[in-house]
Parts: C-alpha cells; sequence; structure tokens
C-alpha cells in the first residue's frame, strides 16, 4: 500500500502547484483576455506540451523506471550506467526535434491550427513557437531526473517544480505584459523550465543521480527504444485528443481555443493533483512487484487503485458540474476576460468533466502494463480512442453544432472507449465485485453533495462564499457519506490519518 503513501505526498505537491497554476490563469486572463494573441499564444504552448507528455513524462516514465529497477536490482552501478547512456541520447533526440520544430513552424502551426491562416494571427503563432519550443529540452531533462528521484520513493520535489513555473507565468505577465505583450508569457515559458530543472538538482545529488553524459551504449538501451516507442503513442489519447481539439477550434469563433485551454486546465486539477501521481507511484510500485514476482500484491495493488480512482473522479466531475461556472466566474471573471468566455468557457468544462472518471482509470491501468513490460496493448487502445475521438468530435462539432462542448466531450469519449480496451485484454483477475460496490457507494454520496451544493445556491448569492464554502461542506459529506457506507478507500484514508496524529 505504499503506493498510496506516495500519491498522497505527490498530491499535495502538486496541489500547491496547481493553485498557484490558477493565480496564472488569472493573471494571464486579466492582462490578456480572450483573442486571436492569447490563442496563438495557447497553439504555440500546447506544440511542447503535448509533446512534453509523448517522449518526456507519460511515455519516458512508462519505458524507463521499469528497465532501470530491474538494472538496479542487479547492479547500482549498472543502473548508473543506463541512466547516464539513456540520457546522452536522449538528449540529442530532444535537441533535434527543438531544432525541427523551429526550422518548420509553420507546418506545424498549419498542422495544429490551419484555421489560424485566415483570421490574421498566423504569423504570431509561428513566432511564439520559435520562442517557446526549447522549452522541450528543458522540461524533459526535468521529467530525467523526476523519473530518477521516482525510484528512490522521492515525489514531492519533482511534483512541486511545475509551481515555478506558474510563478514564472505571473511575474512576467505583470513585469513585462506592457513592454512585450504577449512575447512575455514566451519568456515566463523558458524562465520557468530552467526553474524546475534546477529545484530538482540538490535532492538528486543527495542521492547519488547526477548522471555524466556518455556515448557508450548500454545494452537495455535497444529494449528501451522497442518500449519506448509504443509508450510514446499509447500516452497520447488525451493529448491527441487536445491537438484534434485546437485543429477544430480553430475554425470556430475567435477565442474558442482559448476557452477549451481554461476548460481543460480546471479539468486537470483532480487528474494531475491524484490521478497522474497516482499513475507515477503505482508504476514504480508495480514494476517492483513484477520484478519480484510478488503477484499477488501487484493485483490488489491495482484493484486498489481503480477504487481509488473511483473515489475521487465522482466528487471531482460533480463539483464541474454544480460548481465550474462559478469557479470560472471566481477565477477569471474580471479585466479582458468577461462573462460571455466565461460561460463558453464553462461549457468546455462540462464536456471535458464528464470524461474524467474514463481518463482516471485509464492511468492504473497503463501502469500495469507498462510494469509488466507491455507496451503495445495501451498502443492499440490509445489509437482506438484517438480515432473514436476524432469521429466524435467531427459529429458533435460541425453536424450537431455542439460548439467547444462538442469538442471537449468528443476527447472524453475518447478516454472511455481507451478504458474499455485496457480492461478486455488484461489478463490478471481484477475484484469487480468491489470496484463496482466502490461505485455505487462513491455515487450515493455524490448524489448527497449534489443536495448540499444546490441547496447552498438557494441562499447563497455570493460567487466566492459559493465556491469555497460549498466545496468545503459538499466534501465534507462526501467523505462522512462514505464513511458510513464504509466505503474502502475511505476507511483506509481515515486509518491512515489517525496513525499520523497519534505519531
Amino acid at each position: 500500500m505504499k503506493f498510496l503513501k506516495n500519491t498522497f505526498i505527490f498530491s499535495i505537491a502538486t496541489l500547491i502547484s496547481r493553485v498557484l497554476g490558477y493565480l496564472r490563469d488569472a493573471v494571464v486572463a486579466y492582462y490578456f483576455g480572450a483573442n486571436p494573441a492569447t490563442d496563438a499564444f495557447y497553439v504555440a504552448w500546447r506544440l511542447p506540451n503535448t509533446l512534453r507528455q509523448l517522449v518526456a513524462e507519460g511515455s519516458f516514465n512508462a519505458a524507463f523506471i521499469p528497465i532501470y529497477t530491474q538494472e538496479y536490482s542487479k547492479s547500482p552501478e549498472n543502473a548508473k550506467w543506463y541512466a547516464s547512456s539513456l540520457f546522452t541520447y536522449y538528449t540529442i533526440v530532444l535537441i533535434v526535434l527543438t531544432l525541427l520544430v523551429i526550422i518548420f513552424a509553420p507546418y506545424f502551426v498549419k498542422i495544429i491550427a490551419p484555421g489560424f491562416a485566415n483570421k490574421g494571427n498566423f504569423d504570431l503563432t509561428v513566432e511564439l513557437v520559435r520562442w517557446i519550443f526549447p522549452y522541450l529540452i528543458l522540461i524533459g531533462w526535468t521529467s530525467f531526473y523526476m523519473a530518477l528521484l521516482n525510484t528512490k520513493d522521492r515525489f514531492f520535489i519533482p511534483a512541486v517544480a511545475p509551481a515555478l513555473l506558474n510563478l514564472a507565468f505571473v511575474i512576467t505577465s505583470v513585469i513585462l505584459s506592457y513592454s512585450m505583450g504577449i512575447y512575455s508569457l514566451a519568456v515566463g515559458a523558458l524562465l520557468g523550465g530552467f526553474l524546475q530543472l534546477i529545484i530538482q538538482f540538490p535532492l538528486a545529488i543527495k542521492e547519488g543521480l547526477i548522471v555524466k553524459p556518455t556515448f557508450t551504449i548500454h545494452p537495455e538501451i535497444k529494449t528501451t527504444l522497442k518500449k519506448l516507442g509504443p509508450a510514446f503513442l499509447s500516452f497520447g489519447v488525451s493529448q491527441f485528443a487536445f491537438v484534434i481539439d485546437t485543429v477544430l477550434a480553430s475554425f470556430l469563433i475567435a477565442g474558442a481555443v482559448t476557452y477549451l485551454y481554461y476548460g481543460n486546465r480546471i479539468f486537470q486539477l483532480p487528474l494531475g493533483v491524484f490521478i497522474i501521481g497516482l499513475g507515477n507511484a503505482l508504476l514504480v510500485s508495480l514494476s517492483k512487484n513484477y520484478a519480484n514476482k510478488d503477484f499477488e500484491t501487484f493485483r490488489k495493488d491495482l484493484t486498489l487503485s481503480l477504487k481509488f480512482s473511483i473515489f475521487i473522479s465522482m466528487p471531482a466531475t460533480i463539483g464541474m458540474i454544480f460548481l465550474g461556472k462559478e469557479i470560472i466566474d471566481v477565477l477569471l471573471v474580471r479585466g479582458a476576460f468577461n462573462e460571455k468566455d466565461a460561460q463558453l468557457t464553462y461549457y468546455a468544462l462540462i464536456g471535458y468533466g464528464l470524461g474524467l472518471l474514463g481518463y482516471s482509470l485509464t492511468r492504473p491501468f497503463k501502469s500495469a502494463f507498462f510494469a509488466m513490460g507491455d507496451t503495445k496493448t495501451p498502443l492499440y487502445s490509445t489509437m482506438i480512442g484517438i480515432i473514436a475521438s476524432i469521429i466524435s468530435a467531427v459529429v458533435l462539432t460541425f453536424i450537431l453544432n455542439f460548439g467547444v462542448f462538442g469538442l471537449a466531450f468528443a476527447s472524453s469519449l475518447g478516454g472511455y472507449i481507451n478504458t474499455i480496451y485496457l480492461y478486455k485484454h488484461f489478463k490478471m483477475k481484477i475484484d469487480l465485485k468491489e470496484i463496482f460496490k466502490t461505485f455505487i457507494k462513491v455515487s450515493i454520496a455524490g448524489f448527497v453533495m449534489i443536495l448540499f451544493i444546490e441547496a447552498l445556491k438557494l441562499f447563497v448569492f455570493n460567487k466566492f462564499i459559493v465556491v469555497f464554502v460549498g466545496i468545503l461542506i459538499s466534501g465534507v459529506a462526501y467523505l462522512f457519506v462514505n464513511y458510513l457506507l464504509k466505503e474502502d478507500t475511505t476507511i483506509l484514508f481515515v486509518n491512515i490519518v489517525r496513525r499520523k496524529l497519534k505519531a
């Protein structure tokens, strides 16, 4: 159960970062609003961030951590050679990829935002891509050390590092926005990438994890490359879905890309704070279990992680639907960001929020497949999910005219199909009866949450109070009802807190 402890540590650190992330969004919305210039920035920012998820954090961890764990069990020196060798060639790939995107930036913009060609912000987007894209190298190195630190059960510093990126955006927006305009955000991206990297060095030095580049190829590099390709694609379902959103949104009204961005940012809070942390901690735990051939613990940890995903997803989805508009008003409506912008952002948030459960359940399954060395099954599930997202996006957006909601919901449908495929192809036994019990219990608790939120709205009209008190009382009600129903994850959480208080 150690992975749950590591998940909570990761979650606390990520929550700090996400809170600062919403401060960043509020500041950026205040200074820049939602317009063709912000659309240009968010398209440019999406390019390195999409590739970051694919070639760095998600896919890299999936291929690297299981192999590094196996090598370390043989010899720490051998594991260090493997890490140094991989770091060298990984860096070369990042540099080459960055140079290619900078040189061919106009073609990448035409692919990801073809509608910009007729809106007057195409050239600005190209310039911003060239400014921002070196961020990929910085975040690639950051992700490398994050993975190394995770293998030592060090989760807090790597998870809190993005807080520095958010602070960088805030500082450059306040100081440079009047002199540099939208380019101040590009400066913030590069500054933040550098700060995220260097904050990990003291702990990496303490753990003896600093690598020295070497062109000597470790025997496991070939194995890593074989696994990295499928892992690269398998982690892309949500990212490719967001790219599809961007392509289609570029044909919609001005500001559509920005609405989707802000809706997705709020959606990413529970996903980033809990589910991604769960995936990272679980991958380390399952990799160790599989290397030690402890398959019973492997199965139990996976089942518990699926129940935890459901436990977290239910209240988060309810919050997005029933408090989403008020949250957006509190966070964003000021300065250049108006009520119309808030309403359209809310539609996008609902579309994403309805798919949270699907996204959440994919993470434990993918961690299990990756821990077993199987990167192909997640790849196939990703491909099917992408196809479903594309078809759904076209139908919902251009045939049914659902606008930004249709785009967001299409990616959610792809997430559910992805989960179904992973479950159908997982060979180990999962306790479905216990998982279903958790779903029923959290659904009952979720209904009580809705009653509290709607009752509060009837008597309180201040949006700040509705948001903060609503989250507090509905969250307490959710936990209390789950405790009364003896839901396993809640009982486990209460026991952990009790032990900490007694200690």
